[in-house]
């Protein structure tokens, strides 16, 4: 389950993908995170999360937990908070131990970016919504159940690829694309794109 060997947030949500064998959007975080045996909990049940945390990972030696803020009205924030958290655990960042509960490191900015990278292309796979013909933010935001700051984040990263033209030269992006070829069949005809 650690895909911390890719090095790269890119390769490891590609990896992913394709080890969850997600091939649609948008991805369903929480079948991922059942699926990986790891227990999710809102933190109105586990009060574990600091003033201004919006979710955590923690491995008690035996099992990985995922905490989130429920309390965030947006189920957007909420998707991409999880999807956060399973970067950590499957770019297996370094953690702190403290008490027989390992937490991540909260203060690394590189690791926590890497986490962001993972969650937006976990998300929101650049091949995908190249397939689908989508790179407007609205668009993106709508079909992949991201927050419209994250959409544009992703539309600025699909219009430099179109830019470069630089689809689909990994071996694990071709496969992931493969993966979803009947979902982008099916949504580029249902949005008139042919």
């Amino acid at each position: 389950m650690v895909y911390g060997i890719y090095k790269k947030p890119l390769d490891a949500s590609w990896q992913a993908l394709i080890d969850n064998a997600i091939n649609s959007l948008p991805v369903n975080v929480i079948k991922v995170v059942n699926d990986n045996g790891i227990t999710l909990l809102k933190d109105s049940d586990a009060q574990i999360l600091a003033p201004g945390e919006t979710g955590v990972s923690i491995f008690d030696g035996n099992e990985w937990f995922i905490i989130y803020d429920d309390a965030v009205d947006s189920i957007r924030r909420k998707r991409f908070t999880i999807a956060h958290e399973l970067g950590h655990i499957f770019l297996g960042h370094p953690m702190i131990i403290e008490r027989h509960v390992g937490a991540f490191v909260g203060v690394d900015y590189g690791v926590e970016n890497e986490a962001n990278a993972f969650a937006s292309h976990f998300l929101a796979p650049a091949c995908v919504l190249w397939g689908l013909g989508f790179h407007s933010p609205a668009n993106i935001s709508e079909i992949c159940r991201i927050s419209s700051s994250s959409a544009a984040i992703c539309s600025e990263r699909i219009v430099e690829l179109y830019m470069r033209d630089e689809f689909l030269p990994n071996p694990l992006e071709q496969q992931v694309f493969k993966q979803f070829k009947e979902f982008i069949e099916l949504n580029r005809y249902q949005t008139g794109k042919k």
